[in-house]
């Protein structure tokens, strides 16, 4: 029991850290060439929550 929740533990923490680096990535990419951006909703766009 306590080896299955650290090993889903440990699973969640590597797909958040993954998920936060390929955000990175696509931050960056739209920083310096303009031709990323697309994972993320751009609030400008679609209005925000109305």
């Amino acid at each position: 029991m306590k080896r299955t929740l650290l090993e889903m533990i440990i699973v969640f923490f590597l797909f958040l850290a993954g998920t936060a680096g390929v955000l990175m990535v696509d931050t960056a990419c739209f920083e310096t060439t303009g031709q990323g951006g697309k994972l993320v909703l751009d609030v400008d766009k679609w209005g925000g929550f109305q």
